[in-house]
Order: structure tokens, then sequence, then C-alpha cells
């Protein structure tokens, strides 16, 4: 593997500093988010499988 250029590492260390759901969201907000887009993920399915 060859080595990262510069620009590539800047981008690496400004996203792992940021907090992706790093604790900032409560545990009930991302299950509710997750029922929504299982849900959102069956309907899609059985919409395109109506067509």
């Amino acid at each position: 593997m060859k080595p990262m250029s510069e620009y590539q590492l800047a981008i690496l260390m400004a996203l792992q500093a940021k907090p992706i759901y790093a604790g900032t969201v409560p545990r009930e907000v991302l299950a509710r988010r997750h029922r929504r887009n299982k849900a959102a993920r069956i309907a899609r399915r059985a919409h395109r499988k109506g067509n």
C-alpha cells in the first residue's frame, strides 16, 4: 500500500475529530430512527415488488 498524501491525511484527521453519533444522540432517538428506516426499507421493497 502506498503512503497517504498530506491531503488524505488531513481529511482523515478531520473526520476522526468529528463526533458522528459519538454519544451525542440519545439512544431513544437512534432507536426511533432505526425503526422508521426499517419500516421505510420494507415499504420500498413491497412497492418495488408491486410494480
